[in-house]
């Protein structure tokens, strides 16, 4: 155990009762913690308030899924026109108007000038495996290829492709058979050993991109030893990782996966349920990068809170009257996915974001990384800062030269430097979350203002100074 005293937030009355009678019947897998003992009553805004009355600024957005803020009154009044007419008829095998003109606005602002088809499901998790599925059958090749680092979901296929922390595998073989990981470019702590841009130098290019390091590894060493590239049905990536650290990749990378994918014939997949619709400043992230991808995922904040998610893949590839390999009738489905309240709460969500959200998380995003890099500049736990847009990442070391991490066992009673902040930030009416290893990460509603963000300056800074005093 550490030397480093801390103590959890304490827990209202209210709230305390409701979390015994929620342990006697909840399942116990959960990964709620002690360092945000939220029980929520309601929720406005930026705003979230518990049972014993406190209110938190949200910095989470229940991770980046309340885009449009919570219980944005246009999208709930929307919810509620929709429900006096229809809460549910399958969209697999009926057709509604509101379905289809989603699946029109989100083929229409996809990435790439190519035509578009869309399927929808609840949760992003269920659209990692729709993809994966697809790619397989389209191309009737096996074998996977994801990313260490990399968060894709719970269910069978979307846990085999991640490669975040082993918790989230262990326990659950045999898993899904040949699935291979390789290296996602952390330049802040460089697998390889290397530092950006330096590495671009006196490189091999492709298609006149330099050839990172990191990619070369995949194209030079994963590709000669381990496997036939052409028995790769898809090659599966977040555009920036979320629960692997809130990393950004540097420019190359999406361009360089494009052209070793359209290469071999591999289905290039881009997870973009954490930082798609908005939260980057754009519609789609790898517009960033000027990169079109075969399949785009989306879930989390495409309905402001209502489940749904969907792929957007390349006509061909679901149509079987446009390509005899596409997936056929029967092949596939969902009896929720698209349903009329959550094809409504979309509609409304993707209007918000379009109008004013999205550059708003442009310029908040700004603010916000300009004012985190001051305090970079001022505290000395403040390894890194990075993040595009409302999707920005702290991470937190014990040296800035060395950036040697907190001990796992940072506190004690065991806890480590995430869970410090985290609680600290409760305790003064913030709600923050960890991701990686040692990375805090900021993802409030699109919605958030300067005064808002001012106040999660403040806070983080009080909580450094806090800490750094104890050390």
């Amino acid at each position: 155990m550490g030397n480093y005293k801390y103590t959890s937030p304490d827990i209202g009355p209210r709230a305390q009762a409701l979390i015994q009678r929620d342990k006697k019947v909840y399942f116990g897998a959960h990964t709620r913690s002690p360092e945000i003992p939220l029980v929520v009553d309601h929720g406005q805004g930026c705003m979230i308030y518990d049972v014993d009355g406190n209110e938190f600024l949200d910095f989470g957005a229940g991770y980046a899924v309340a885009s449009t803020g919570h219980c944005h009154p246009e999208v709930v009044e929307a919810i509620q026109t929709q429900a006096e007419r229809l809460l549910h008829l399958p969209g697999s095998d009926f057709f509604y108007e509101l379905q289809t003109e989603l699946a029109e606005k989100l083929a229409n602002w996809a990435p790439g000038n190519f035509p578009k088809q869309v399927y929808f499901g609840s949760s992003g998790a269920e659209m990692v495996d729709s993809a994966l599925k697809l790619a397989k059958y389209y191309t009737g090749r096996y074998k996977l290829i994801s990313f260490f680092g990399a968060f894709h979901g719970r269910t069978f296929g979307g846990m085999t492709v991640c490669g975040s922390k082993y918790v989230q595998r262990a326990g659950f073989g045999p898993l899904v058979p040949e699935v291979y990981h390789t290296l996602y470019p952390y330049c802040y702590r460089c697998p390889l050993g290397k530092t950006y841009p330096d590495c671009k130098k006196g490189v091999e290019t492709l298609e006149g991109i330099p050839l990172l390091p990191c990619v070369a590894f995949l194209n030079n060493e994963i590709f000669r030893r381990l496997i036939n590239p052409y028995e790769v049905a898809a090659l599966l990536v977040e555009p920036i990782q979320g629960e692997g650290g809130y990393i950004v990749p540097p420019p190359e990378f999406h361009p360089l996966l494009r052209a070793i994918t359209s290469k071999y014939g591999i289905i290039y997949i881009v997870d973009d349920i954490q930082a798609g619709l908005g939260r980057s400043g754009r519609m789609f992230t790898t517009e960033h990068w000027g990169v079109a991808a075969d399949v785009n995922i989306i879930a989390k904040g495409l309905a402001s809170g209502i489940p749904i998610g969907a792929i957007i893949a390349r006509s061909e590839l679901m149509d079987p009257e446009l390509d005899n390999h596409a997936w056929v009738p029967g092949s596939h489905g969902s009896t929720f996915g698209g349903n009329p309240i959550a094809s409504i709460a979309a509609l409304k969500t993707l209007e918000l974001i379009h109008g004013k959200l999205m550059k708003n998380a442009r310029e908040m995003g700004l603010y916000l990384m300009e004012n985190l890099l001051e305090l970079q500049n001022k505290h000395r736990i403040i390894g890194e800062v990075r993040g595009i847009g409302l999707m920005i990442g702290i991470e937190i070391v014990q040296d800035k030269i060395s950036k040697t991490p907190f001990p796992e066992n940072f506190t004690t009673d065991g806890k480590n430097i995430k869970s410090v902040i985290v609680g600290n930030a409760y305790k003064k009416g913030m709600i923050i979350f960890g991701c990686g290893f040692n990375s805090i990460r900021l993802s409030p509603p699109l919605i958030v203002n300067k005064a808002e963000a001012d106040q999660c300056l403040r806070t983080l800074d009080e909580i450094f100074t806090e800490i750094e005093s104890n050390l």
